[in-house]
């Protein structure tokens, strides 16, 4: 970072800090900006590195993201994850719900595994409609337009996957997105979040492409504050209302429950021999609610594919404060998906 130095080691059962010397397996040089946001979780070092504010003097991004999360843990607090922690205080995480169960059952199987199922939510009606505004701005929708993500298809064909600020351009939506229902379970663990349909993406619509893909549509586990953000919008709460079912055949979520509120190790899933996922199938009407840094994925459909999940996320005050309209942090990603595709 300019013209200081930090070095970590690890040093028997700790890590010691220096100061002043550029040694060890890797150096990495980065600006001051870039290692303030770094320290306060404004953004991470995929993030960095995306944004080529990163350069190695010696070793490279891998080492570094071996680094990540003990540096999230001394420069934050963040733990990193371990499946030998996860307490999950007895409570079965294959539980549904309906919206007869009272907010307090409801937190706290939040609280505890980071997602919520809970079935039957919105009537057939009222997901039919939605799914004509879907198509109505599906149809509308090109690449480069700032309002859609696209990928590309075994064919080499640009193929819609996502639609981004969608109730900004919806009434019906955005009836979706200020519904009751929607506010109950977007505040059960804390009554000031509150959805931004005007940045962060807004409410969006993902719509799962079958087959092959190269791009952002089968998403592998990861936080959404992967990118950064970590400080202003944890935790938020992804509200995803199912506009059609979903199994693994259509591309379905899947989670480990009690992962959130802790730091993912890059490609932990090759780190650990096991670790519990649950993978939720869905009805047309229900709605999934998880933690934003829940570790969760968006696996390639076995089958023909389809998911429509509409999600409305709710955060805290102070991304607000932070984060402008028409402002996200999945811009970056957006911007450079053929980059982000050979990350993962």
């Amino acid at each position: 970072m300019d013209d200081d130095a930090v070095t970590y080691a690890v040093d028997g059962p700790t890590i010691r800090v220096g100061e002043g010397q550029r040694t060890g397996d890797a150096v990495v040089r980065l600006s001051r900006r870039a290692w303030d946001d770094m320290v306060g979780q404004i953004r991470t070092v995929i993030n960095l590195l995306l944004s080529d504010e990163l350069s190695f003097e010696r070793g490279g991004f891998d080492q570094l993201a071996d680094w990540d999360p003990a540096l999230r843990y001394l420069h934050a607090g963040v733990p990193p994850y371990d499946p030998a922690r996860a307490d999950l205080k007895g409570r079965d995480p294959l539980a549904t719900f309906t919206l007869d169960a009272d907010d307090t059952e409801l937190s706290a199987q939040l609280h505890t595994m980071g997602y919520l199922h809970v079935r039957g939510v919105f009537d057939a009606d009222e997901m039919r409609a939605a799914n004509c505004e879907v198509d109505r701005l599906a149809a509308q929708a090109r690449p480069g337009d700032d309002r859609s993500w696209w990928v590309t298809d075994e064919h080499g064909g640009s193929v819609l996957c996502r639609l981004v600020y969608a109730t900004m351009r919806s009434p019906v939506l955005a009836l979706l997105e200020n519904d009751p229902r929607v506010s109950r379970l977007g505040t059960l663990i804390n009554p000031a979040l509150r959805p931004a349909p005007d940045r962060m993406e807004g409410s969006a619509v993902l719509l799962k492409v079958p087959g092959n893909t190269s791009g952002l549509s089968n998403i592998p586990w990861h936080q959404d504050c992967g990118m950064g953000g970590h400080a202003l919008m944890c935790p938020a709460v992804s509200i995803g209302i199912q506009l059609t079912g979903s199994d693994a055949s259509t591309g379905n979520l899947q989670v480990v429950p009690g992962s959130h509120g802790q730091a993912i190790h890059y490609r932990w899933e090759h780190r650990f021999q096991w670790v519990p996922v649950v993978s939720i199938d869905t009805a047309p009407g229900d709605v999934t609610v998880h933690v934003q840094d829940l570790m969760h994925a968006s696996p390639r459909p076995t089958g023909a594919g389809g998911r429509r999940t509409m999600y409305v996320t709710h955060y805290p005050p102070q991304l607000f404060e932070h984060v402008g309209p028409g402002e996200a942090f999945n811009d970056l990603v957006r911007n450079r998906t053929e980059r982000v595709a050979r990350l993962q």
